[in-house]
């Protein structure tokens, strides 16, 4: 399995396999970000037979073609798909959301949906086969929609006609997702924590491959573990630091406290 995506495949046991789409959607892998249909189903066919498969996705979309085959290659497959939105489905990416037997969506999610549009140019006649073209497309990521949504097409076509960005209750209320992941507040901060330090490592890594002038690897594992030891190590000397300040005085806002101690780390 290559190592070198951004999203990637993980915790194969049990029968079960996550698998976080956290890159746009594209014809063609430039950059360690992209997800193309065909490397997703190499990575796919090489998890073998997992019954179940949690489908994590945080992207802006792209490719409406490579959106739809993302989206068919996980409707054949046989295991259960569980969808989660961590951040956004937009795009291409809310097409591939449709995939999911069950999609959840936290209260701090979103879903964005709108008609395709592309680049063109040509004579009169070339133009407007091209807009018949994308008329023919549209049936197409529709009927995506259309297979989970509980409202009429007329309202669907609304909505993508308004590029409509859609709240956790709105895609429930509308059946874009099946239920609203409540997500505790301390959780919340922790997610942001270790997002905010994983990005961080990741262009860390990037500024070194191109001063070396090597391919840049990222390693969504080792950076999310990264992460993690990093928000506990902060917690640590966010607890120490309390306790001398509040020796030191008890007159101090925590909220200064805080971000002296964030300002103090950025200048290292």
């Amino acid at each position: 399995m290559r190592k070198n995506k951004y999203y990637s495949f993980s915790d194969v046991e049990n029968n079960k396999a996550k698998l976080f789409i956290y890159g746009d959607i594209v014809s063609y892998e430039w950059y360690d970000t992209d997800v193309s249909a065909s490397g997703f189903k190499e990575d796919l066919e090489a998890l073998g037979d997992v019954s179940e498969l949690d489908v994590h996705i945080n992207s802006y979309g792209g490719s409406t073609f490579e959106g739809l085959a993302i989206y068919n290659l996980l409707k054949q497959h046989k295991a259960k798909i569980n969808v989660y939105v961590d951040g956004i489905a937009a795009s291409a990416a809310s097409v591939v959301a449709m995939a999911g037997d069950k999609i959840y969506v936290p209260n701090t999610a979103l879903i964005m949906i709108h008609n395709c549009w592309t680049y063109t140019g040509g004579n009169a006649k070339e133009l407007r086969k091209t807009a018949d073209d994308m008329d023919k497309i549209a049936e197409a990521y529709k009927a995506a929609y259309l297979s989970k949504v509980n409202i009429t097409e007329e309202k669907l076509e609304e909505l993508l006609e308004a590029e409509t960005y859609l709240t956790s209750k709105e895609c429930v209320e509308m059946g874009f997702a099946d239920e609203i992941i409540e997500v505790e507040e301390n959780e919340a901060v922790n997610q942001h924590a270790n997002r905010f330090i994983m990005n961080l490592v990741n262009k860390i890594k990037q500024q070194e491959a191109e001063k070396n002038n090597t391919k840049v690897v990222i390693d969504e594992e080792l950076s999310e573990k990264i992460a993690q030891k990093v928000v506990n190590q902060i917690k640590i000397d966010l607890n120490d630091l309390q306790e001398e300040k509040n020796k030191q005085s008890n007159n101090k806002n925590q909220d200064t406290l805080v971000v002296s101690f964030f300002n103090e780390i950025f200048k290292k």
